[in-house]
């Protein structure tokens, strides 16, 4: 009996401290959750002294205790931030993706869009920043990230080359948040694009210009090809005119020729006649001065007979000096054309 009693006594002990155990493991008590607290504050600190390993350290260390209820998503959080400071942007996005899996009401969600749509603006990716960058603005349109969030999509419209929807989204941060850190920013921005536009205009012109230069070339070429086909052909047809001058000259000074030629022969015959006409005359006047003489008669006038007489003379000879004349100008003006 008295052996009894203190076995029973062993168990029931056992048995609450068990319980207490039990429960610990069920639901962390106020000391755990001011050990989270502490830890969690202190990862913060050392992030903002840039020892974001350290923190990531402490961080992890709050997400694999099951003890340290809602630090967790905190410490989920500013592990997001910190890969993010150390440039592990693989890590920070898959990190993003488990929190809000986990967190989906979380008031970070909204934060954690904004980080998304800087990474996938540093990938290249800017037409799906420029979703999530909407969707964020959607989500928390009070947030003290909206300006950053609207700059960052128009960084990702200039970067698209849609300068003017650019230009809209970097003066309305000027305009709506003439006091954000992105306003100056947004500033430089609508210069350079400004300056984007004047130089459009000047590629613009300058391609313009090369195409008319290009167009005013070929103009040039084709014209320099007709002006040299049109030269050929006028050669062609100068010395086909010579040629055919040449013959036609040739034919010219051939039939003057052959008319002084039928002209001498004819002057010649004229002047046979001539001289056997006024040997004739001369005997008969000879004849009748002698009869006269005979008679003691005067002699009467006598008109000169036959065809050819002193004016007629005069006039073949006249037709003989000018054809003389032309055939010798034909002469000189085929040597002259020759020698050119």
């Amino acid at each position: 009996m008295h052996r009894t009693k203190p076995l029973l006594l062993a168990l029931l002990l056992a048995a609450v401290v068990g319980a207490r155990l039990a429960g610990q493991q069920t639901s962390p008590g106020p000391s755990s959750q001011a050990g989270a607290k502490a830890t969690l504050d202190k990862g913060i600190e050392l992030f903002g002294l840039d020892k974001y390993r350290d923190a990531l350290d402490l961080f992890g260390q709050l997400l694999s205790d099951p003890k340290a209820g809602e630090q967790r998503s905190e410490a989920s959080y500013w592990s997001v931030l910190a890969y993010l400071a150390i440039g592990d942007q693989s890590t920070a996005e898959k990190s993003i993706d488990a929190f809000i899996a986990a967190y989906p009401k979380s008031p970070r969600v909204a934060d954690l869009l904004y980080q998304r749509g800087r990474i996938l603006y540093s990938r290249g990716d800017y037409e799906g920043a420029l979703k999530v960058f909407s969707a964020f603005a959607s989500m928390a349109p009070s947030s003290d990230l909206v300006p950053a969030a609207l700059y960052w999509s128009g960084e990702c419209l200039y970067s698209l080359g849609r300068l003017e929807e650019a230009e809209r989204a970097f003066t309305a941060v000027t305009q709506d948040y003439p006091t954000s850190v992105k306003a100056e920013a947004a500033t430089y921005r609508i210069s350079l694009i400004g300056l984007e536009y004047r130089q459009r205009e000047l590629l613009k012109l300058l391609t313009w210009s090369h195409e008319e230069s290009l167009r005013s070339a070929e103009d040039f070429r084709r014209r320099e090809k007709a002006y040299e086909a049109s030269i050929a052909l006028y050669q062609k047809q100068i010395a086909d005119a010579k040629r055919g001058a040449t013959g036609d000259q040739d034919k010219i000074i051939a039939d003057l020729r052959a008319q002084v030629a039928d002209l001498g022969t004819k002057l010649a015959d004229g002047e046979a006649k001539l001289a056997s006409a006024q040997a004739e005359e001369d005997a008969l006047r000879a004849s009748l001065a002698s009869a006269q003489s005979a008679s003691g008669q005067a002699a009467p006038p006598i008109s000169p007979q036959g065809p050819i007489d002193k004016d007629s003379k005069a006039a073949a000879l006249a037709a003989k000096a000018r054809a003389l004349d032309l055939l010798e100008f034909y002469i000189d003006r085929i040597a002259k054309d020759g020698s050119k």
